[in-house]
């Protein structure tokens, strides 16, 4: 080995060690080191010295020792140190081009189809041998994009009358798709199309029905997400999938927060599963900046259609990588990450790591929510005060997602004052601290939660680390914060 790659070794030996100590899964950085149970302490001490500590001198005390909860994995995970782990040899001996053909491009070019292997594993109840069916992406916006594309333009001999495709979605969509479908409406990309955005009930689910009544002749794409980010509603893609193979329309879904939180097995089988999914690496381990786009085989060219990759890339023009579809050296040990966090779900036998992930996490919700709504009843004397978002049933939402709603409550103020010891994401923006101007999230309208509980919605996402002291730390904090603003 070279003195260079020794030295970047020891370094990366370093990281590793550091992450390891200080940085598992429920924690993200310095300032989010998880020493939670001592926080807890904090809050729940009256007295120190004789005197009352005040809710601010708590704050300023775990402030001071750097102690964070996250509570925010459906913004994105910690990268796992089994996931780092996988990384560190492509980084160093193994750094040659997948595309090489001589001894330094075999290893890089085995991690490839090996991490395409186990991403197929997460969506298929028999993964197929076509590796090519993944295309690995910078992003999760990005993979939807080109599931947009794609769909668009293998399907024109479907406009209609007036040169138009229709493209069927929900209300509810994240950016990556609502801004993406914007510009076709618009006529600033092209083929030029028009939208039915199907409307979600009052827990956030669209109705399989709807989505299939909304399906016009010249409908060239139906796109739903599998869960959403902000209330945890899961869609009924399954179903969805099977009636738009029977009625010959390519169906995408954007599986970026399911992945990793609930069992997608049949997802993407061959016969009766979506014809695109996204996958996103950071949202269940891995690294930002490594997503993929399952395309199954044959989709764009069945039903009268063309694709449109026969003659190259439709986005990143380039080099020919990833079997011509997407030009660009591929990041290799971004993924053999993502490869690495697929198989932590399952490395156990059949998806023993994903189940036991999902009752800790649906258990670590219940208690969240069990201490928020039980503290703020002792400490207003009221039972009205908060409120959940999205499905009651645990079957029809992610069990790590807790969109509550805090009635009186401005969830911008709320989160100004605690981002330092409890790092989580408000379900509203606000813009104004009172009056008409005031507004909230997109996905709350959609669902008709009423204004007064949508601008004091928290978004508490857990993750498989988190544990009964960082809920317990954290529905204290917010309890206690949110009491003052009731009682100010």
């Amino acid at each position: 080995q070279s003195k260079a790659t020794k030295v970047i070794k020891a370094l990366l030996a370093g990281c590793r060690s550091l992450i390891t100590t200080n940085c598992k899964p429920k924690s993200i950085s310095e300032s989010c080191i998880s020493s939670s149970f001592a926080v807890h302490h904090f809050i729940t001490t009256s007295t120190s010295g004789g005197s009352e500590r005040t809710y601010n001198n708590i704050i300023m005390e775990a402030t001071k020792q750097k102690t964070c909860v996250y509570l925010d994995y459906n913004g994105t995970t910690p990268v796992y140190p089994p996931v780092l782990e996988a990384m560190l040899p492509y980084l160093t001996d193994h750094f040659g081009n997948p595309s090489s053909s001589h001894h330094f491009g075999s290893e890089p070019k085995a991690a490839l189809n090996k991490a395409r292997r186990s991403l197929l594993s997460l969506i298929q109840s028999v993964p197929i041998a076509d590796l090519s069916s993944i295309m690995f992406t910078g992003c999760g916006t990005e993979s939807n994009n080109v599931a947009i594309r794609l769909a668009l333009l293998s399907s024109t001999h479907k406009v209609d009358k007036d040169g138009l495709l229709h493209v069927v979605t929900t209300n509810i969509e994240h950016p990556a798709i609502t801004q993406c479908l914007n510009s076709y409406i618009s006529g600033g990309l092209t083929p030029k199309i028009t939208v039915t955005e199907v409307p979600v009930d009052e827990f956030g689910r669209v109705s399989s029905s709807d989505v299939i009544d909304a399906i016009q002749e010249n409908t060239a794409l139906v796109t739903i997400m599998t869960a959403n980010n902000e209330v945890g509603s899961l869609q009924p893609v399954f179903e969805i999938a099977k009636i738009c193979r029977q009625k010959h329309v390519l169906f995408h879904t954007d599986a970026a927060q399911a992945v990793g939180k609930v069992d997608l097995r049949g997802l993407a089988d061959e016969t009766t599963g979506a014809d695109m999914v996204t996958i996103v690496g950071h949202k269940f381990g891995a690294p930002k900046g490594i997503a993929a786009l399952y395309i199954r085989p044959n989709c764009l060219d069945e039903n009268g259609r063309v694709n449109p990759e026969h003659g190259g890339s439709v986005l990143l023009m380039g080099g020919g990588q990833e079997g011509g579809r997407r030009g660009g050296s591929e990041n290799v040990p971004y993924i053999a990450g993502i490869g690495r966090a697929a198989d932590m779900l399952f490395e156990h036998g059949d998806r023993s790591g994903l189940e036991a992930n999902a009752m800790h996490m649906q258990k670590m919700r219940s208690r969240l929510l069990e201490r928020i709504t039980t503290g703020l009843e002792e400490s207003t004397g009221k039972t009205d005060i908060s409120r959940v978002n999205g499905p009651l049933n645990a079957d029809q939402r992610l069990p790590n997602t807790l969109s509550i709603g805090l009635k009186g409550v401005q969830s911008g103020r709320l989160l100004a004052d605690i981002g330092e010891v409890v790092a989580c994401s408000a379900g509203s923006a606000c813009h104004s601290s009172s009056g008409p101007t005031m507004s909230y999230s997109a996905i709350l309208k959609a669902m008709n939660v009423p204004p007064e509980v949508a601008v004091g919605t928290l978004r508490l996402s857990v993750g498989p680390n988190t544990s009964l002291e960082d809920v317990d730390f954290a529905a204290d904090v917010i309890v206690k914060e949110a009491t003052r603003q009731l009682n100010t």
